[in-house]
């Protein structure tokens, strides 16, 4: 009787409440607690506005990786160039062009063709004519035409050289050639050409034109 007057009692000052708070009661001694509407109608306020900041972080995190990958292919790109060598412009005039320019104005053997950029961008070219003579033909990079012209009857090495690159079956023009048109250096050195491409070193012997990367 005692148990049945305060479920009633607890029942009656619920309903005086409005509804405000809602009472479970059982036999058991672990009877659950039911929130309250006001309790569920906030933790679905909280839940709702959560929602957004989550959805925001999901966009951001996408957008790193997109970042991450674009920068790996970035990389990967530059990688590729590093292993080529940063190809300079040369301008209008390749090394082959450079070299025809210059042999048509004189005649010989080219020891040399180097890109010069600093100020007046122009090609020298270095001809051997005999004995120790070498005359540096410099070609405007951006027109071809002959802009200077200069001659040296007592260049050390010039006769052994001439000898060596005469005879030979890959000239400066060949060994520029089995590398690559971007090519910013040729000469011959130490009995093989040496070629350059921006920062990237390669070799071409005189007897085939096969190019060997440096390093």
């Amino acid at each position: 009787m005692k148990r049945n007057a305060v479920i009633a009692a607890l029942t009656a000052v619920a309903v005086i409440g409005g509804g405000a708070a809602a009472v479970a009661v059982s036999s058991g001694d672990d009877a659950p607690a039911t929130a309250s509407p006001a309790d569920r109608v906030s933790l679905a306020a909280e839940q709702d506005s959560a929602a957004p900041a989550d959805r925001d972080d999901d966009r951001d995190d996408d957008r790193d990786d997109r970042d991450d990958r674009r920068d790996d292919d970035k990389d990967d790109q530059d990688d590729r160039r590093d292993d080529k060598g940063a190809a300079a412009d040369p301008g209008n005039v390749t090394v082959a062009q450079a070299i025809a320019a210059a042999l048509n104005h004189t005649s010989g053997t080219v020891l040399s063709a180097d890109l010069d950029d600093d100020g007046d961008r122009r090609w020298e070219v270095e001809i051997a004519t005999g004995g120790s003579t070498v005359h540096e033909i410099d070609v405007d990079s951006a027109t071809g035409k002959i802009v200077r012209t200069e001659t040296d009857r007592d260049e050390d090495d010039a006769a052994a050289e001439l000898k060596a690159v005469k005879g030979a079956k890959v000239s400066a023009r060949d060994a520029a050639a089995a590398v690559d048109s971007t090519v910013t250096s040729v000469e011959f050195d130490d009995g093989r050409w040496e070629v350059e491409v921006g920062e990237a070193d390669w070799t071409v012997p005189l007897d085939t034109p096969r190019a060997s990367r440096e390093g």
